[in-house]
């Protein structure tokens, strides 16, 4: 009986030791998946400043890496490298003293950043540390060097963990405890984060005294049912308590994040407003040339045509930067209810003499059923006007161009199909189609089609794409969106 209830003893230490471990490891798992999204986060604001400073060192992201290292320590240098013919040249931000230029020997290994957008995590010459490369433009990257240290402090509960970070093979970090334990369990588990594929494993020994305390083996012998109650409830309580302010703290971080997500889109906004109003004042340059030239040879109805052009198209300019401010302060989309066929008409009707001029072919398909929309009219326009430009883009050169546009409603949705029969997308590339900044145009700045997938999602709608004979995109419209 005595060695029975001892056992007991030791198979509930041993058990609640390995809660213990699973509970660290998720939390572990929670911080460092925390951590990663930051880093990307940091990386697309610091790419989209770095693609506005061509000149360096930049006052700008000086400014903005010096916030970043001051809220983020585990940040410890954020470099820009410009790959020249004959010198590498490095400019590190963030410092106090200010920007520091150094020439790089060797050459980098390039090795996963053929595209502008790619990302590679490696191990730094530093130890206790790894580096994130990105590729914002031709030849140039941006680094972000990490500290494992500063990245999974989880402070000393007194329990012997030991904890080891690894990258590609290569251990980054790791802490030795419980040395002369009778026995040791340990957890392992690979991020999801594509960018940075670190492995993480978390140990925990135990030792003798631990398993089998000598006082709780004689208080067991005399009231074992009456203790084992006791500690079910207190760690039942303790659990429940902790669970509940993990989740306070888990909520107050999603919101501290989702406001730096805000700050750091602020880069990408820059570059998306001057990306979106390209079109616009474009069509009004044209406009305007075809005023003038009506002026002159008298023609006053292709004059007042050209200016009622100028004002619908300055309206639109307009509706576009209302739009992006809203964006930026989080407002929700201007919802109205309006024919869904003459907003198709309206937007195709902005690129119907570009299309013609180019020789291609558009056909368009709507179903009687369709009927009205509850939708943001600019925001859905602005989207198709993308889908349309972009598969026009595609098929330069080729023969007998033609683009579909196929309005119709199937079931509980409504389906807008913009199809070509141009050379379709790269297999490779269709995954990260809609990641902001990537494209596979040589011009391209890897912002219409996000901000495309950003727009529908406020209208409670979404984007998909496929190869079929060409390039194949999908808007989805849920049937709660029309009366």
């Amino acid at each position: 009986m005595s060695l029975a209830a001892i056992g007991l003893l030791v198979v509930y230490q041993y058990a609640s030791g390995l809660s213990d471990l699973s509970e660290r490891t998720r939390s572990m798992e929670m911080l460092l998946a925390e951590r990663l999204a930051q880093h990307d986060a940091h990386l697309s604001g610091l790419g989209a400043v770095v693609r506005m400073s061509p000149d360096e060192p930049s006052t700008s992201i000086q400014g903005l890496a010096e916030n970043i290292i001051t809220r983020y320590p585990r940040i410890t240098d954020i470099t820009t490298i410009t790959i020249g013919d004959e010198i590498t040249r490095a400019v590190s931000y963030g410092r106090p003293q200010g920007p520091e230029i150094t020439d790089l020997q060797p050459k980098l290994d390039l090795t996963g950043l053929e595209k502008i957008g790619d990302t590679s995590a490696r191990p730094a010459a530093t130890p206790h540390s790894y580096e994130i490369f990105k590729l914002v433009a031709p030849k140039r990257l941006l680094r972000l060097r990490i500290d494992t240290d500063a990245l999974l402090d989880m402070g000393d509960d007194g329990v012997e963990y030991s904890s080891m970070l690894s990258l590609n093979g290569t251990v980054l970090f790791e802490t030795s405890r419980g040395t002369g334990a009778l026995l040791t369990a340990s957890n392992a588990l690979d991020t999801s984060n594509y960018s940075q594929p670190l492995h993480l494993t978390v140990s925990r020994g135990f030792r003798l005294n631990e398993l089998s305390p000598p006082h709780l083996a004689l208080l067991l012998l005399a009231a074992l049912a009456a203790i084992t109650w006791l500690i079910m409830r207190y760690r039942h309580a303790s659990r429940e308590r902790q669970s509940q302010e993990r989740r306070a703290l888990l909520f107050e971080q999603e919101a501290k994040l989702a406001q730096a997500g805000r700050v750091n889109a602020m880069g990408e906004m820059a570059s998306g407003i001057a990306h979106e109003l390209a079109q616009p004042i474009a069509a009004m340059l044209s406009q305007s040339q075809a005023a003038k030239r009506a002026l002159a040879i008298d023609r006053p109805d292709i004059l007042e045509t050209a200016i009622d052009a100028n004002i619908r198209d300055a309206r639109r300019a307009g509706d576009i930067l209302a739009r992006m401010r809203a964006y930026v302060s989080g407002a929700p989309a201007r919802i109205e209810d309006v024919p869904l066929a003459e907003a198709v008409t309206d937007a195709l009707r902005l690129v119907e003499a570009d299309i013609a001029q180019r020789g291609i072919t558009l056909v368009v398909t709507q179903s009687d059923e369709v009927g009205t929309g509850c939708i943001d009219v600019i925001s859905f326009q602005q989207v198709l006007h993308n889908l349309v430009r972009n598969a026009a883009d595609a098929m330069a050169g080729r023969q007998d161009p033609t683009i579909t546009v196929d309005v119709r409603r199937l079931r509980d949705e409504v389906l807008v199909i913009v199809a070509d029969n141009g050379p379709g997308i790269d297999p490779s590339s269709l995954g990260r189609i809609f990641d902001p900044f990537f494209t596979t145009k040589t011009d391209g700045m890897g912002l219409g089609l996000p901000l495309c997938a950003r727009l529908l999602e406020k209208m409670n709608g979404s984007i998909e794409v496929c190869n079929d004979g060409g390039a194949r995109f999908t808007i989805h419209l849920p049937t709660g969106a029309l009366r």
